[in-house]
């Protein structure tokens, strides 16, 4: 069975599925997989999958932007790689391809498939989209993570490459309109920034060059 927040957005989206005729089967499939009815869910889901075969491009589009956001408002919850590879990721594709004014087939594509390029790419659009920016500084702060986490042993990756890194996202940091939201990402950045800034001193003598 589904816990925690996981339980709370399979619910939520099952219920708001099914208001829409098309998306029943989807809405099922959430019914079953909270239950723990794995084998029963993935029957409808692939059922559902199967009826978007006919779908119009728009028609994927409107089911991508009903769920998503429930997805993106929920850091633990995620979608079954069935629906993510035959429906979710090819709809994003062909979206951003035709897309110039709307950042939301660049963020989701950013925050879901784990891309830099998608993320700027949203900000370049809509610079006030914040939750593209935070999406951005979590994956790059993650990457920091990687590059410090075998210390004192040894850095992965070029540590010069990433203390100009540490600045940009610090710039992301600034942008941000909410100061509480500034000081939650200084401090996870400080965690790591600190521990790339003091090898490199170890290896070099100073801070810069």
């Amino acid at each position: 069975m589904a816990t925690g927040s996981q339980d709370i957005t399979l619910l939520t989206v099952g219920k708001s599925a099914a208001e829409n005729k098309e998306w029943i089967k989807f809405a099922q499939y959430c019914f079953d997989r909270e239950k723990g009815l794995r084998k029963q869910a993935f029957e409808h889901l692939n059922d559902f999958l199967e009826s978007t075969e006919s779908w119009t491009e728009e028609e994927k589009i409107k089911f991508v932007i009903f769920l998503l956001p429930f997805f993106e408002a929920d850091s633990y919850a995620s979608f079954p790689q069935p629906l993510s590879e035959k429906l979710i990721k090819p709809t994003l594709e062909k979206w951003r391809l035709k897309e110039t004014a709307d950042s939301r087939p660049f963020r989701w594509s950013g925050r879901f498939y784990h891309n830099f390029e998608h993320l700027n790419k949203a900000l370049e659009i809509n610079p006030q989209d914040d939750q593209a920016r935070q999406f951005l500084l979590e994956l790059g702060i993650n990457s920091l993570w990687y590059s410090v986490h075998h210390l004192p042993e040894g850095y992965i990756g070029d540590v010069k490459e990433d203390l100009v890194f540490i600045d940009e996202l610090q710039d992301h940091i600034n942008k941000l309109p909410d100061a509480k939201l500034q000081e939650f990402w200084i401090n996870e950045l400080g965690k790591y920034a600190e521990l790339a800034r003091n090898y490199y001193k170890k290896i070099s003598g100073s801070l810069y060059d």
